[in-house]
């Protein structure tokens, strides 16, 4: 499950944050993986939107 990804990757970025600091390219590649996953958790639990389809007449 995608949670369970999600934990593990802000885990590694705390870990990698704390050896290596904020601003290292470690960090920061981890940090943009965890943007990844946080995005796909949010494309697949988002409600579907049918505000935007058109009306059929």
């Amino acid at each position: 499950m995608v949670i369970v990804l999600i934990e593990e990757k802000r885990q590694q970025m705390i870990e990698l944050a704390l050896t290596h600091g904020f601003t290292a390219k470690e960090t920061i590649q981890c940090s943009q993986e965890l943007d990844e996953l946080i995005n796909r958790y949010l494309r697949e639990t988002a409600p579907i939107d049918h505000s935007s389809s058109p009306v059929p007449q």
